[in-house]
């Protein structure tokens, strides 16, 4: 039986990992979106620069993801 809850937990583990992932990028995606729609028409050039901090968010949110999953 404690093996049972012990795969269990792992297995849970895992789902929730996969799903902060998932909303990772997600949110991702929406910041790059915006980015494109804010910077269009004003600052063309600074589109790239915001995705680039976009993807660096994704890095930190997935390192927040994994920190989260050991607790």
């Amino acid at each position: 039986m404690k093996w049972l809850i012990f795969t269990l937990s792992l297995s849970g583990a895992a789902l929730a990992a996969d799903q902060c992932d998932t909303e990772c990028a997600e949110v991702v995606q929406q910041c790059s979106e915006t980015c494109k729609k804010a910077l269009k028409k004003d600052a063309p050039d600074k589109i790239n620069f915001c995705k680039d901090k976009c993807k660096e968010f994704e890095n930190e949110c997935k390192k927040d993801c994994k920190a989260d999953s050991k607790k």
